[in-house]
């Protein structure tokens, strides 16, 4: 296989393989699944074009020598094994965690998604450094040629990837009992006894009930402050529904609490409002469409428990078919805007 040829193709399932990991973060119901295929089609697919990678880097090294771009590319080489070889381990034998400044302890898939993370900006580097003479091969990347590369590439990546689902579930490895998320089950109905985590490092605050207040501000036609007993005399529901968190982990429980659309009708909602913040104590906050957030709980318990500090107490937002990003732990505001739903970063840089 040419050079040209081996270097188009990585290009194609390198930007498949990092914006469905991207994206992987905002899928928490089944119809996305198509998102994780994806990322483990692109992925697996890859690794017979290593091979011949690996060949064209060597004669590079073997001609420039050591330069700051041959470097570059070394470490770009090395960061994306590490991340691709922390993702099979999670997906198969469940080992490979490990302890990361800032984020602690973490989990192997924590590790693929870091070292996923530290590979993007060197590969961007490396494709504008190479990009005067990628230009002008664009009609490369749609012909009758690159279409059958593209196909092997996927034919390799479903093959070898259920293979290795194969060969997990008949040693039965832990990464069997995953989700389609890749999420590995940490409760059921159990309760406070979950994983209590939060988003980087977003702080943990002590609230007394006694002193919570919950103001629903905006656009909306009555501003409301409810303390915890005015909150609390709204109709109490149960829901059923599993929390996915991105570092690796879900669990399902019962949620009881007051219905977000109860609270919002409360307030009233003019015809022109799009879209609804929900935000913490901490400054952390989602926004959703006003549809999506009319299906969604503001919770006080979890599984005939009370709602522990570190999972939210008093109130937490519970989405169901949302990531653990967007359930929203010690709400105190909820906010109308005539913003659209998708009005924000994909994932919180709060």
């Amino acid at each position: 296989m040419s050079t040209r040829t081996v270097n188009l193709t990585l290009l194609v399932l390198v930007s498949l393989i990092v914006l469905s990991g991207m994206g992987s973060f905002l899928v928490g119901s089944q119809s996305g699944e198509w998102v994780f295929w994806t990322h483990r089609l692109a992925s697996f697919g890859m690794l017979p074009l290593l091979v011949w990678k690996s060949a064209i880097v060597f004669r590079s090294y073997r001609k420039r020598g050591v330069t700051a771009m041959t470097v570059l590319s070394g470490m770009s080489a090395g960061l994306f094994l590490l991340a691709f070889v922390y993702g099979l381990l999670w997906a198969t034998t469940g080992v490979g965690g490990g302890s990361l400044p800032v984020l602690g302890s973490t989990s192997g898939l924590g590790l693929h998604v870091t070292f996923g993370i530290c590979f993007v900006p060197l590969f961007l580097i490396h494709v504008i450094n190479r990009w005067p003479q990628v230009r002008g091969r664009i009609p490369d990347f749609a012909n009758r040629r690159a279409t059958m590369r593209y196909a092997v590439a996927g034919l390799v990546g479903l093959i070898t990837w259920q293979s290795t689902e194969a060969v997990t579930a008949r040693a039965g490895w832990e990464g069997a009992d995953r989700r389609f998320t890749g999420s590995k089950i940490r409760g059921r109905f159990s309760g406070n006894d979950y994983p209590t985590v939060n988003w980087l490092s977003d702080p943990r605050p002590v609230i007394d009930a006694d002193e919570w207040r919950l103001r629903v501000d905006g656009l909306v036609e009555r501003e409301l402050e409810l303390d915890f007993d005015e909150f609390n005399a709204f109709e109490h529901v149960d829901h059923d529904a599993i929390l996915d968190c991105t570092g690796g982990w879900y669990t399902e429980q019962r949620w009881t609490g007051v219905r977000l659309s109860d609270v919002l009708d409360q307030a009233g909602v003019p015809s022109d409002a799009r879209s609804v913040v929900v935000h913490s104590e901490t400054g952390y906050r989602r926004r959703y469409t006003v549809r999506q957030a009319r299906k969604m709980l503001l919770a006080i318990q979890v599984t005939d428990e009370t709602l522990s500090r570190g999972h939210g107490y008093p109130v937490r937002l519970v989405a169901p078919g949302h990531r653990g990003v967007g359930w929203v732990k010690w709400v105190v505001r909820i906010e109308l805007s005539d913003l659209p739903g998708w009005w924000e970063s994909p994932l919180p840089l709060q």
